[in-house]
């Protein structure tokens, strides 16, 4: 019961990451496609990643709803928040000009603290993948149990 909780506690605050900044970068789109464009790693990949990114996060957000398709979801999300991250070490650590092309309430934070939020969220991801995981094998081995004990061989 405990793990389950934990998942949809997981998940939806993945689901509300996703929604907030999938809608954000859309309201605000030529912002993030500007900011994008300064990034001096991404900017030749700014006009897709301004277009594609804001969808799959709604995407990801969806996937993590549904019980069926959020193992797929908890993976998409782990794999975005490590690429994330990794982004905003690279940023701290080789660049002198910090473009931001978050927006909301994700803007204010400073650059480190962005990378220890990201951190953070990253390993929610893999929690959540771990639990979920845990709960998938978990079934498989009851229903086994239970196959033996009604039908034995």
């Amino acid at each position: 019961m405990t793990r389950r909780i934990s998942i949809e506690v997981i998940s939806c605050l993945l689901i509300i990451l996703f929604i907030y900044t999938g809608l954000n970068k859309l309201m605000e789109y030529s912002n993030f496609k500007f900011q994008l464009g300064r990034s001096p790693f991404i900017q030749p990949m700014a006009g897709l990643i301004a277009r594609t990114l804001p969808f799959g996060e709604l995407l990801i957000a969806v996937a993590l709803i549904f019980r069926k398709t959020r193992m797929a979801g908890l993976y998409a999300s782990y794999g975005l928040m490590l690429l994330f991250t990794g982004y905003i070490y690279l940023m701290l650590k080789f660049t002198y000009d910090l473009p931001c092309s978050c927006g909301g309430v994700l803007a204010q934070l400073s650059w480190s603290d962005h990378l220890i939020f990201n951190i953070g969220f990253t390993l929610l991801a893999l929690s959540g993948i771990i639990l979920q995981a845990g709960m998938h094998s978990k079934v498989i081995t009851e229903n086994n149990i239970h196959k033996k004990i009604i039908a034995p061989a």
